[in-house]
């Protein structure tokens, strides 16, 4: 089924505008970007329309950089890593508190905003940079 998926996703975006991107050899080659998550990018080659997720590491820096602002993607800093599970741990345990009616809305929200600012507290505490913080919330506060 995957593969078949795999087909159908290389078939639809192999005519799609591709772009150039650079690995981390300095080498180019022209693709679709696809998707974007911790594990890397997805991409659809030109020319043969194969898929292929590429480690973001793997990428020269400017071309991980431009996939996961293309993506709306924040990797999450290794030095944010517990902070950032511990908030989504928080941030879903109120999700269920108010689905049993348990908190009301107001509450949930007021524990919601404290939860955002004691992450971007640790966050500027890392001394990293502010322009990726709005992705990191946005992906902070996504119910995936």
């Amino acid at each position: 089924m995957r593969f078949v998926i795999g087909i159908l996703l290389a078939l639809t975006f192999s005519n799609a505008r591709a772009e150039v991107w650079t690995n981390h050899l300095g080498r180019v080659f022209s693709a679709t970007l696809l998707a974007v998550n911790d594990t890397g990018a997805t991409f659809v080659f030109a020319g043969d329309g194969a898929t292929n997720t590429l480690p973001l590491a793997k990428l020269a820096p400017a071309s991980a950089r431009r996939a996961c602002v293309q993506m709306d993607f924040a990797p999450i800093p290794p030095a944010l890593a517990a902070t950032f599970a511990q908030a989504r741990r928080d941030l879903r345990r109120l999700r269920d508190l108010l689905a049993d009616n348990r908190l009301t809305e107001e509450a949930v929200q007021t524990r919601r905003l404290g939860i955002r600012a004691a992450f971007i507290q640790r966050y500027r505490e890392n001394g990293l940079p502010e322009s990726d913080l709005p992705a990191l919330l946005r992906r902070l506060e996504r119910e995936d």
